[in-house]
């Protein structure tokens, strides 16, 4: 192990150490508890359903769309849609302080998340999501901030520092994993969860070497999230949504706590594997954002009485 891996352990002692990880989610519960006094009245005229949540991924918003980008205007329809059919937006920590029965979260609660760590998130979603009241969360490859590699801008460390004040957080999509090369038969294959082709070498890396590999990329962008924005939680979000037990195995190793997926579903607690609706597509207008979501909806949806 190299002397920069040992600083980094050094530095991430909270994360692999059970004891401190456990004071670090007491702190955090204990913040969440605090933020939530200053919040929005719960809203629970319908009851969509309870004791669940909803994870929502978005990746970038532009006045032209593309496959994973939508515009400002349909992304701030989504939001109006939140509020008008009384969903609740929780932080992803509060989720957290759920899943780790330290707390209760509100009925059709929704965690918004951003996906790759564009400019445009703080340009041009954090205006319309302050306007509103709701916090999000934006899982950044972290070699790109403060970039504009590889075609669009990336989000910087002081724009996300003043994202933060505000309740907004920021967790790894890796170091830099998000992109495939070449592995076995020489197909392009996800960098995190597959052994890649040494040209040099003119070999395959073995599963020790893709191992450490993997391990040194993910403690880089987890001291680098620390050291930065003083993160006391550890989140990874899969790239391209690959993962295997292997993947989990190995993170959990590091101290990484919780799991992000691209598996469409609704999250009861149960699981550090979170899954989320794909929302961020050109299609997704405000009707068929709304049928994704009201499709888990309990099956006798109970209206309170005000």
């Amino acid at each position: 192990m190299n002397a920069l891996i040992i600083c980094m352990l050094l530095v991430l002692g909270s994360w692999t150490n059970a004891d401190k990880r456990e004071d670090y989610l007491t702190q955090v519960c204990s913040t969440v508890n605090e933020s939530a006094i200053n919040r929005p009245p719960i809203d629970a005229k319908v009851i969509h359903y309870t004791g669940q949540a909803l994870f929502l991924v978005y990746h970038h918003l532009d006045d032209e769309e593309s496959f994973v980008t939508i515009t400002p205007t349909k992304f701030n329809q989504h939001l109006q849609m939140l509020k008008e059919k009384h969903y609740n937006v929780i932080s992803i920590e509060e989720y957290a302080c759920f899943l780790e029965k330290r707390k209760s979260i509100p009925p059709n609660a929704v965690v918004i998340t951003f996906d790759d760590g564009y400019r445009s998130f703080y340009e041009k979603a954090y205006p319309l999501l302050k306007k509103q009241g709701f916090p999000a969360t934006n899982f950044v490859i972290v070699s790109y901030i403060d970039s504009d590699y590889p075609s669009l801008p990336f989000l910087t460390w002081k724009q996300m520092k003043e994202m933060k004040k505000d309740g907004f957080s920021f967790y790894s999509h890796t170091y830099n994993l998000h992109q495939k090369k070449s592995g076995d038969s020489m197909n392009p294959v996800p960098m995190l969860t597959n052994r890649i082709y040494l040209a040099q070498q003119n070999r395959l890396e073995t599963e020790e070497e893709r191992k450490q590999r993997v391990g040194e990329d993910l403690l880089t962008a987890e001291w680098m999230l620390k050291t930065q924005l003083s993160n006391q939680l550890s989140m990874l979000c899969f790239p391209f949504g690959y993962y295997n037990q292997t993947t989990i195995d190995d993170a959990q190793e590091l101290g990484i706590r919780y799991f992000f997926t691209t598996k469409e579903g609704i999250n009861s607690g149960d699981s550090r594997e979170i899954y989320r609706l794909n929302v961020g597509m050109p299609y997704v207008n405000a009707d068929v954002f709304m049928r994704k979501l009201q499709s888990y909806d309990r099956r006798e949806s109970s209206k309170v009485k005000e």
